[in-house]
């Protein structure tokens, strides 16, 4: 009886394991598609792709509106929308401009200064020293970029191979 109940046993927690085990890869594959999704969603809404999109946009309403002002058939109307669709899309287009100087600014402050590749550490600790027989604490910063060139608390500590290449910087 004990060999039944044991084989019973071991049968229920194999089952058990093995939908959990089902669900667990059920979950990972919807996961992954989510994931598929988010990454083709990305690709297509990149900047590139939306400044491409917006130019073309833009020069098709240009063309709509030129052709527009030489039919003698178009009503004012008609032409006014055109207008008011090529002002928003120029609008939009400015206002991507403004979001990718944005961007490109603040990535400034995570790339090398003199050869503009990207930081790879960036570390922030704490000393406590004494100074005229009180304990404070001093912060430092550690921050090293990919060319080899490293600032310690504002200081250079390695230099950048990219000063050697372009002593005018």
């Amino acid at each position: 009886m004990s060999i039944v109940a044991f084989v019973g046993t071991a049968f229920f927690l194999y089952r058990l394991l093995s939908e959990q085990k089902d669900a667990t890869i059920q979950l990972l594959r919807e996961t992954v598609s989510t994931l598929k999704d988010q990454l083709v969603e990305a690709r297509r809404t990149t900047p590139d792709v939306l400044a491409q999109t917006l130019s073309a946009r833009a020069k098709l309403l240009e063309a709509e509106l030129e052709r527009m002002s030489k039919d003698n058939g178009a009503t004012k109307q008609e032409v006014t929308v055109v207008a008011e669709k090529l002002n928003s899309a120029r609008a939009e287009i400015e206002m991507l401009a403004k979001q990718v100087e944005i961007a490109h600014d603040l990535l400034e402050d995570f790339s090398c200064p003199f050869c503009g590749l990207p930081m790879t550490v960036r570390n922030y600790f704490s000393e406590s020293v004494e100074y005229q027989g009180r304990e404070i604490d001093v912060d430092h910063e550690y921050v090293e970029y990919e060319c080899g060139y490293a600032v310690r608390d504002g200081k250079p500590e390695n230099e950048c191979p990219g000063t050697k290449l372009f002593p005018s910087k």
